[in-house]
């Protein structure tokens, strides 16, 4: 029995045109086609009576870190505040930041910074130029899930840090969350880099 209409042919352009993997630059995501070598790091990077702020999950590629900020809540936020919307911010023309809200970020030991509000305006509108990267590190908020307690969202750190102390400082005044200061080593996550695989073979030459 034939309940269901058959689905429409597609356009015959798009049978015969030939696409190509859509591949993010590398100072915006982690590559999707490596596998990476493994951190087994696990830091609170800030921490308050009602919140706690961790790094977890650290994965290391040539071009830079993968890791996941993790934001865990006692209770709920105020009526006029939501921790998706807070965590998943960003420092979009907009979208308006709360002055006390969440500020982190890395300092590399060559003294250059990248943080989750650092102005975007120099990054986006050159994005779509081939071969392009920003002259400054980037740390980049990918995709993540949460709810009203928790939240968990990927971030991308590129470059790789190079050898030396990585910086990291946590800021969150609404959560009574005071800068704070980790040091760590970037020598693990560099040793961790070169372990990284890509996962299909070089084209033949």
């Amino acid at each position: 029995m034939d309940f269901f209409p058959e689905p429409p042919a597609p356009p015959e352009e798009d049978l015969d045109e030939e696409r190509e993997d859509h591949i993010e630059p590398e100072w915006l995501a982690a590559p999707v086609d490596v596998l990476p070598g493994v951190v087994p790091l696990e830091v609170v990077i800030g921490r308050s009576d009602s919140t706690v702020v961790t790094l977890t999950g650290v994965r290391a590629f040539a071009t830079g870190l993968a890791m996941y900020l993790n934001v865990l809540v006692r209770g709920r936020l105020g009526a006029d505040r939501d921790l998706n919307a807070e965590v998943f911010d960003g420092p979009y023309p907009y979208r308006d930041r709360r002055a006390g809200g969440l500020k982190w970020g890395f300092e590399l030991a060559d003294g250059r910074r990248a943080t989750n509000v650092d102005a975007r305006d120099d990054l986006f509108p050159d994005s779509s130029i081939d071969g392009w990267t920003p002259s400054h590190p980037v740390l980049n908020g990918r995709g993540g899930s949460g709810s009203h307690r928790s939240v968990q969202r990927e971030q991308w750190l590129w470059p790789l840090p190079p050898p030396g102390r990585l910086r990291i400082v946590c800021q969150w005044d609404d959560q009574d969350i005071e800068v704070t200061v980790t040091d760590l080593e970037a020598g693990p996550f560099i040793e961790a880099a070169a372990r990284a695989v890509p996962l299909w073979p070089s084209a033949p030459a």
